[in-house]
């Protein structure tokens, strides 16, 4: 199709998307002040675990942006959708952030074993645990052939940087679209989806596994990894909807953005706001009714060990309770009174909560016997780091806004988002 802004006299173009002058020195002072804060805490503590587990947070946090910016991306290409053609550069410009993701993850490996205990553990030939008991060495040994630093290694530099190599090539492809304006581009995005969603199923999962889940080396759920996935992709949406309706207030979309895209967004957000609690409801219940202990110490540690039942609760009522009453009603997904715009800052605060519920939460012994000597503090030394790779974030995602126009103007599929009645059937 034709350049965008020339498609009909009577659709407004869009505007062009300049960063405000403020915009990266916010992001830099963040970046400072989770930069000095990690340091501190490393070197200001006798025991550098927390900084280390303050470091994970954030950077999973900040990771998950990235990889639900770049799913969100795949599913369009792949299911061939047109609605969300013009926010596309949205979640396209959260995948940038992947770079410095891969980066950070690999930084990570030099504070593994103040975060895994199983690797110090191993280290010593199974016998690093002393007064751990004989079932623990043996569940360990059986694990050993995937909890091991070679994997570990190779998981978080290998598949972070594959997923950001294939989110790269087709935030590439679509900017040179707005170049050539060749509709074949399409094809070749659907194609290289399809793959980065092979990508993104197996890196994803490694990573949770190994940066998540096994912090608690004895504990395993068949289905934490798309429990992850599912308060990823809900954060990411929520954020995603932030943003376009920051950026639709002050008209930067002209008419390619207005109610139909406001209305998806905000049904998305509602459905994987159910989705969320359907697979966190049912990892619970299924470890529950069988009744194992190995299988049941993750939650009875956090609910019952710590005091922790409160947060178990909390966490129910901000990702899933509230938001599900709040955006029943069809005119609140449109944002009537703002109420979406607060419900998605709403779930993406409750995102850094329970990855810190995750991490912070757990014993540092192989142990679960163990779990009795976690001391629970406030998280602002956690939330403090969790800024810092914010700022990065921020960074990252401005630049790539302002760095290609902030639609893409030659999409075959872009005069879907129009209102109805702008639609011109003889170029389509």
């Amino acid at each position: 199709m034709s350049d965008a802004n020339d498609h009909r006299d009577d659709i407004t173009p869009p505007k062009e998307f300049e960063l405000p002058d403020w915009f990266n020195l916010v992001a830099g002072a963040l970046t400072l002040i989770g930069l000095a804060a990690f340091l501190g805490g490393l070197f200001g503590f006798d025991d550098p675990r927390r900084a280390w587990q303050a470091y994970l947070i954030g950077h999973w946090f900040t990771f998950s942006l990235g990889l639900a910016g770049a799913f969100l991306v795949a599913i369009h290409y792949v299911t061939k959708a047109g609605w969300d053609t013009s926010i596309r550069r949205i979640p396209e410009a959260f995948a940038m952030y992947l770079g410095p993701a891969a980066i950070f993850s690999a930084i990570a490996l030099a504070g593994a074993e103040h975060i895994l205990p199983w690797i110090e553990f191993l280290a010593g030939d199974g016998h690093g645990g002393g007064d751990v008991p004989h079932y623990v060495h043996l569940f360990l040994e059986k694990k050993s052939g995937f909890l091991n630093w070679t994997g570990l290694a190779a998981t978080s530099v290998v598949a972070p940087a594959a997923i950001f190599g294939l989110s790269y090539w087709i935030r590439r492809k679509s900017i040179e679209q707005d170049e050539t304006a060749d509709p074949q581009i399409t094809e070749t995005q659907k194609s290289l989806s399809t793959l980065y969603l092979w990508v993104f199923v197996i890196g994803f999962s490694l990573l949770s596994w190994y940066w998540l889940m096994s912090i608690e080396p004895i504990w395993f759920s068949t289905m934490f990894q798309v429990y992850t996935f599912a308060a990823l992709f809900q954060t990411g949406l929520a954020l995603t909807t932030i943003i376009v309706l920051v950026l639709n207030e002050r008209d930067y979309f002209g008419d390619f953005v207005h109610t139909h895209q406001i209305h998806s967004l905000g049904q998305l957000v509602f459905a994987f706001t159910v989705f969320y609690a359907y697979v966190t409801f049912c990892q619970f219940l299924l470890i529950w009714y069988a009744n194992k202990p190995i299988e049941g110490h993750w939650y009875v540690h956090r609910i019952m060990d710590v005091g922790g039942w409160h947060w178990f609760i909390g966490f129910w009522l901000v990702k899933f309770i509230i938001p599900f009453f709040l955006l029943l009603p069809q005119d609140i997904k449109k944002n009537a009174k703002n109420i979406l715009f607060y419900v998605c800052i709403l779930l993406v605060f409750a995102q850094f909560g329970e990855i810190w519920y995750w991490v912070s939460f757990a014993p540092d012994s192989v142990d679960p016997g163990a779990h009795d000597l976690v001391q629970i503090a406030t998280p602002w030394l956690e939330f403090l780091v969790t800024l810092g790779f914010f700022g990065v974030f921020m960074w990252t995602v401005g630049w790539a806004l302002s760095s290609a126009k902030l639609i893409p103007i030659n999409d075959p599929f872009l005069h879907e988002t129009l209102p109805h009645g702008h639609h011109d059937d003889d170029e389509h």
